[in-house]
């Protein structure tokens, strides 16, 4: 029989698209506020010229930049961060469009989940309108393994390495986390 144990927190990412940088600005030090520390934040790139998806909302030109906060944090807190983010989307959308899109995430060695208001058959319902789904797993050797839903920004430059050195980050937390338990005991 398996032992219920809570799994070992995780490393919460925001991705945030935007156009317009005084707001992104704005947005950093709002989810700073609210979520702590950011420790390590990947290079801006052109998210239009990778997929046109948003643009009748936002308009073409998005660019997209992820944050990955310095402290871990218990993985069902997944449900209230994208809760949070919608909040904030509607906050700064003008005439019912978007002006940020913010996409919450959680990392571990094993997986980049991602948080979403959208159903489809390979996401998880978690509560209040939010489902998750693994995004993307982590092999052995830095290897990143796409699903057929992964979102292709997140297998390309910038991103690509970035998840990969949050990933590192994360895995320095985690033995501070492990080692904190044991002496715990």
């Amino acid at each position: 029989m398996s032992e219920l144990l809570d799994p070992i927190k995780a490393n919460l990412t925001v991705s945030v698209m935007f156009k317009d940088e005084k707001l992104l600005e704005k947005i950093r030090k709002l989810l700073e506020n609210k979520f702590g520390e950011i420790d390590a934040v990947s290079d801006t790139y052109d998210f239009s010229s990778i997929s046109p998806y948003y643009d009748p909302e936002m308009g073409s030109g998005i660019r997209k930049v992820v944050f990955s906060f310095k402290e871990p944090v218990p993985r069902e807190i997944l449900t209230k961060v994208k809760l949070f983010c919608a909040k904030t989307e509607k906050k700064y959308s003008e005439n019912g469009n978007r002006l940020i899109n913010l996409d919450p995430g959680l990392l571990t060695l094993e997986n980049f989940i991602l948080a979403t208001g959208k159903n489809y058959s390979h996401r998880i319902y978690l509560g209040k309108g939010v489902f998750a789904e693994v995004t993307l797993m982590f092999g052995k050797k830095n290897v990143i393994k796409e699903l057929p839903w992964t979102y292709r920004d997140y297998l390309f430059e910038p991103a690509r390495s970035f998840l990969l050195k949050v990933r590192e980050l994360y895995r320095i937390k985690r033995e501070s986390i492990l080692k904190s338990q044991k002496e715990s005991l």
